[in-house]
């Protein structure tokens, strides 16, 4: 008997067929998903490029107006970085623009997006240089990272380029509003326990009074929950 005769043959073929079909629509279905997920991704750049130049064109106070709740200063630079400066933090945002994208995937770049958040108690500083020739930059430094002067760290998380007399004037407004808010923080805990020094010293001459029977011992209870705040 021959391997294969006609029916077998015939039900061998289907089978393979059945296969095959099976095969192509799992790999349509696959390349369906990876393009409706790509145009996804570009339609959010596409949008994240016009906020951007509406950002770009507006002024600091409209800017900020677009801006989610609690932001005191917005600045957007050209490669579509944004520094939003709220009263406690700092929060850059990175987006991606759609040529960017392309550049990046041609030459196998890593492409980042996202936000990065430093908050004032956990800073040491602001580095700050002028836009003129060559762009500007802020840069706020962390404990973690320490204070650098490095170029190349200006176009890093922690950092926005931006270049442009008026956004100077922006830049001047908002190194000074950071710097602010990072000596007070800094100045705060400094008060507290200058004060609960001051407080504890009160407190041993009060004891020493009642010691020496000038005081009585409500007298000296009282003061001691005076000093206390109880």
């Amino acid at each position: 008997m021959a391997l294969f005769d006609k029916k077998n043959k015939e039900d061998f073929f289907k089978k393979a067929k059945s296969v095959a079909e099976k095969a192509g629509n799992k790999s349509q279905n696959v390349f369906d998903k990876a393009k409706t997920a790509t145009k996804n991704y570009t339609d959010g750049l596409k949008q994240a490029e016009n906020l951007n130049k509406e950002l770009a064109a507006a002024s600091m106070e409209e800017r900020v107006k677009m801006r989610p709740e609690g932001v005191r200063y917005c600045i957007v630079n050209h490669s579509g970085k944004i520094l939003d400066v709220y009263d406690n933090k700092a929060v850059f945002t990175s987006t991606q623009s759609t040529s960017t994208l392309v550049t990046g995937l041609i030459l196998g770049r890593s492409l980042t997006q996202g936000e990065k958040i430093i908050y004032y108690k956990d800073a040491i500083g602001v580095q700050y240089k002028p836009s003129s020739i060559a762009d500007g930059y802020i840069q706020i430094e962390t404990a973690a990272g320490g204070m650098t002067s490095s170029s190349s760290q200006y176009g890093g998380e922690n950092a926005i380029q931006f270049s442009g007399k008026e956004s100077n004037k922006e830049a001047e407004v908002i190194v000074a509003f950071i710097r602010k808010q990072i000596d007070e923080i800094k100045q705060a805990p400094a008060a507290g326990v200058e004060k609960q020094s001051s407080a504890a010293e009160e407190l041993k001459k009060f004891k020493e009074l009642l010691d020496m029977g000038i005081l009585t011992q409500e007298e000296f209870d009282a003061k001691k929950k005076q000093l206390l705040g109880l």
